[in-house]
């Protein structure tokens, strides 16, 4: 008889453990509070337009990358259209001076020196720290807590030549590395190529992913991509029980043995894995009576990825000469909330992807990070008419900083939408309205937290709150290693086909 297992969250870490362990001979059912797949791997339609949310760029989009045959476990990645950027970003200052990331390393070393020689030392350094991990693959096939002893040494010797500069470049964020350039725009955009507090080593790795075209970007979305894994469960038998909210995990002689939604009904199961929210699934669906020591530390000290104002537009034009991830200083500062105040807006141009707006028309959006969670949510819920108010005065700088800076912008708006923590909250249920759960510091580094609770049995974690850093493959490498967890334990090696 087939054991039956529970996953909570249809995000990219429960689809993912989901499909293999159906692909494994277990029954699963999985629960998703929203009516879609994804998690905060998502999109959605506004009128002829489609608001995409998450996906930048995708590890594993090319070939030559050990994540791309992580993939095709799953989907058939030779069914995607992957566009790999020239450019990652271009940043402007209040002159109009432009620095562009260009993608082709060797490219971005010319441009760069070209535009700041006094920094020449320090671009070569950074450039040939980039060089050097394009010729580093990560082991991917099993993780170091699934591993066999013959994999971790292979693995081990494997990442031994890039060991000194993983080492070198993990204990530095962004900003910290970034002062050591001498021209302010370069500071400026070396800082901000993602999370100024995330290790410097993020940023060189994925600019050399990006180099070897193994960090595309796949057209159609984060929903459309979401779907396709959600796809594959289903044909493998799995069920997905969609506006399903879990409200407990059932505990029995300290072992789990189902779940019980929002509504009442109660599903037994072998094992329950949890891709939901990491906090609401200690604090809320276990009431705290188990935990591991890492997570309380997390919970106590660990430093999350930031809530969001999401703001879109869709405008009945084109921006084909715009860059499509543009960061420009605002003539006049954007109040966001009473904690934050913006001064250079990220925008992104969605000039590339023809699915999300009608012919000659084209998606913009600004994703403005804030720690003033609370704020947005309180205002929400006791407050209604101001937090409409609220949206409507973002939407109206949001489109000033548009006219401003594009021309031909306000009297060509078609469309308009606001995300707000609350929102986000209120969709993903992530703590403090986190997009990506723990943030990667020097610090806290990108190693996994352990996944399982100290004594409760056949209960796995998997996700961000597991997985520091964030991101759609990790997620998805995440749910994985729940499914080899409980494969083992069954006596079974992990099967990657159907």
């Amino acid at each position: 008889m087939k054991k039956k297992v529970l996953v909570v969250g249809a995000g990219m870490a429960g689809l993912s453990a989901g499909a293999y362990l159906q692909m494994n001979g277990f029954e699963v059912h999985l629960f998703e509070l929203n009516a879609t797949p994804g998690g905060v791997c998502t999109s959605w339609k506004r009128g002829d337009y489609t608001v995409d949310w998450c996906i930048h760029w995708l590890v594993g989009s090319g070939s030559t990358n050990s994540f791309y045959d992580r993939w095709n476990e799953l989907i058939d990645m030779r069914a995607l259209e992957i566009i790999d950027h020239e450019t990652y970003a271009v940043t402007e200052d209040e002159h109009g001076n432009r620095l562009h990331v260009y993608t082709d390393l060797d490219r971005l070393e010319a441009h760069w020196l070209d535009f700041s020689p006094e920094d020449a030392d320090k671009i070569r350094a950074f450039v040939h720290a980039c060089k050097r991990f394009t010729g580093m693959d990560m082991p991917s096939e099993h993780t170091f807590e699934t591993g066999n002893l013959w994999f971790k040494m292979r693995a081990m010797w494997k990442m031994l030549p890039f060991m000194g500069a993983l080492g070198q470049y993990s204990r530095m964020s962004c900003a910290e590395y970034a002062e050591g350039f001498r021209h302010p725009l370069l500071r400026k955009t070396v800082a901000n190529l993602f999370e100024p507090e995330i290790p410097v080593l993020f940023v060189m790795m994925t600019l050399a992913w990006m180099h070897n075209k193994e960090a595309g970007y796949p057209i159609g979305g984060s929903l459309l991509f979401a779907r396709r894994i959600a796809d594959r469960l289903t044909e493998l038998g799995g069920q997905i029980h969609y506006r399903s909210r879990v409200e407990k995990i059932l505990v029995e002689n300290n072992r789990a043995v189902g779940i019980r939604l929002s509504d009442g009904t109660e599903y037994r199961g072998d094992y329950v894995v949890s891709a939901a929210d990491g906090h609401a699934t200690i604090f809320d669906l276990l009431e705290h009576r188990y935990t591991n020591v890492q997570f309380e530390k997390m919970f106590t000290s660990g430093q999350t990825f930031p809530s969001l104002i999401f703001l879109s537009a869709g405008v009945a034009r084109t921006f084909n000469a715009t860059p499509h991830t543009y960061l420009f200083p605002l003539k006049t500062p954007l109040h966001i909330d009473p904690e934050t105040e913006l001064r250079d807006l990220l925008l992104r141009v969605h000039n590339f992807d023809p699915t999300l707006a009608p012919p000659g028309k084209t998606l913009l959006s600004a994703m403005i990070e804030t720690r003033n969670w609370a704020y947005w949510v309180d205002l929400q819920k006791n407050d209604p008419e101001q937090y409409a108010a609220e949206k409507k005065r973002l939407v109206e700088g949001f489109i000033d900083a548009l006219d401003d800076k594009l021309g031909d912008v306000r009297d060509l708006v078609e469309m308009t939408d606001v995300v707000t923590p609350a929102t986000i909250i209120g969709f993903t249920n992530n703590w403090k309205g986190s997009f990506e759960g723990w943030l990667a510091t020097p610090e806290t580094g990108f190693g996994q937290l352990q996944n399982t609770l100290d004594g409760l049995e056949n209960c796995y974690l998997c996700g961000h709150w597991v997985a520091p850093g964030g991101g759609v493959p990790t997620a998805m490498m995440s749910g994985r290693t729940a499914a080899e967890q409980i494969c083992l334990k069954e006596g079974l090696v992990l099967r990657v086909s159907s």
